[in-house]
């Protein structure tokens, strides 16, 4: 339902557009008002997986800036080879379009993992973080995931993936570049996560795709990280515990979470 309301809904939105990063043109959308929050989606997803939290974030009395990574929805993929920071880049870009200097971010999966790449490279323009279900390096997927990462969707899992992604017909292309990017990065080392000043509270489900020691570690290394664990919550925590992320989210960045409950 939140999905249909604002995919549909124009007068919320307050700027919509593509900007020209590289050789590839990223499309955006901006909603609401207020103090900005950027959410980054995960490989495989689009803007739209964050229904359970875009309305509430903009009720909030927050500026939401949402886009589609290269490849997914309604942005092109182009002919560079993917990477963490060509995403953060790309995200910079829609950042100076939107006149945006500093942010907060949340990110899920390869959001997550963008996001921590935008702290270390352009700090300055990254307030807090809340990174949902990422990973510093490939060894932290679970064996699982590892197996999972490396086969090519088929039969109803690759038709979903043409809707569930916005790539359609790009399908191929971009699952080859994601799943090559999934066994190459991120690669962030103990001293790089060190270097991230920024206030950073680390999600993870309790049964995620990510092991448990993994995500330990990697906010324990953060200068001033914060480890939640869901419990019961795997990597779709954002859609299957909404109620519990929103109100980590909320804790964290101080955001009242009283309205959001109503709308469960």
């Amino acid at each position: 339902m939140y999905y249909l309301w604002w995919k549909t809904t124009p007068k919320s939105v307050i700027s919509e557009g593509n900007i020209t990063s590289r050789d590839a043109n990223i499309h955006y959308v901006s909603y609401g008002s207020g103090s900005p929050i950027l959410l980054l989606h995960g490989g495989l997803s689009h803007r739209f997986i964050w229904f359970s939290q875009i309305p509430w974030l903009v009720n909030s009395g927050r500026q939401v800036i949402l886009l589609d990574t290269r490849g997914h929805g309604d942005s092109d993929l182009g002919d560079s080879e993917l990477s963490y920071h060509l995403m953060a880049d790309d995200t910079i870009q829609v950042l100076d379009q939107l006149s945006i200097q500093k942010t907060d971010v949340i990110g899920w999966s390869d959001g997550a993992n963008t996001a921590l790449q935008l702290a270390l490279v352009w700090p300055q323009r990254v307030h807090r973080i809340i990174a949902i279900s990422g990973n510093s390096d490939p060894s932290g997927l679970t064996t699982e995931a590892q197996m999972n990462g490396q086969e090519r969707s088929s039969g109803l899992t690759y038709w979903f993936y043409r809707w569930w992604t916005g790539a359609g017909d790009r399908l191929d292309k971009l699952e080859t570049s994601i799943r090559t990017l999934w066994q190459s990065g991120p690669h962030l080392t103990a001293a790089d996560l060190r270097k991230i000043k920024n206030p950073v509270l680390v999600v993870v489900g309790e049964h995620d795709l990510i092991t448990l020691d993994h995500t330990e570690k990697m906010a324990s290394r953060l200068a001033n990280g914060k480890l939640a664990i869901v419990p019961d919550g795997g990597h779709l925590t954002i859609f299957t515990h909404a109620r519990e992320i929103n109100r980590l989210i909320g804790n964290f960045l101080a955001i009242p979470t009283s309205n959001e409950d109503d709308h469960d």
